[in-house]
């Protein structure tokens, strides 16, 4: 696998508990197991009114979500983006749903990158796709 540029950010006054190295961990996995390349990944923690306007913005939704992914590669490979993730809007679906931020922050990168290689979220059928995938991953990821 080639050098992967990886850069980790965060615009929120959250205390994101995930590092440059855990992403590293998650591309390998994604490497090893969905025989995917990557070339560069940036994640962005950003708060509510930021992911808001790029959802105006960008997609024509006017809501909150916990996650933007966009992808820059024009082929298959090798896959390069940018993973928008709202911090706040984490720390509350943590809480909703009885995890750890840590958990709810690990799966939403996870979330990110699947949509990066190209899996969707469209139907009720991917979506249930999409969740098996990040609980692999989330046990792959403890594993490793």
């Amino acid at each position: 696998m080639k050098s992967v540029s990886l850069e980790m950010f965060n615009q929120t006054d959250e205390n994101i508990p995930f590092s440059g190295n855990q992403l590293r961990r998650l591309i390998d996995l994604f490497h090893e197991h969905e025989k995917r390349n990557f070339l560069r990944v940036e994640v962005v923690f950003v708060d509510d009114s930021e992911i808001l306007e790029m959802n105006r913005r960008y997609l024509g939704h006017d809501h909150v979500t916990d996650i933007i992914t966009f992808p820059y590669h024009e082929n298959d490979e090798p896959l390069e983006g940018t993973l928008f993730c709202c911090a706040p809007q984490i720390r509350r679906q943590s809480e909703e749903l009885d995890v750890t931020f840590d958990t709810e922050v690990l799966r939403i990168v996870i979330h990110g990158l699947l949509h990066l290689i190209g899996y969707n979220d469209k139907t009720e059928a991917q979506r249930s796709h999409m969740h098996s995938l990040e609980n692999k991953y989330i046990t792959l990821y403890r594993d490793y």
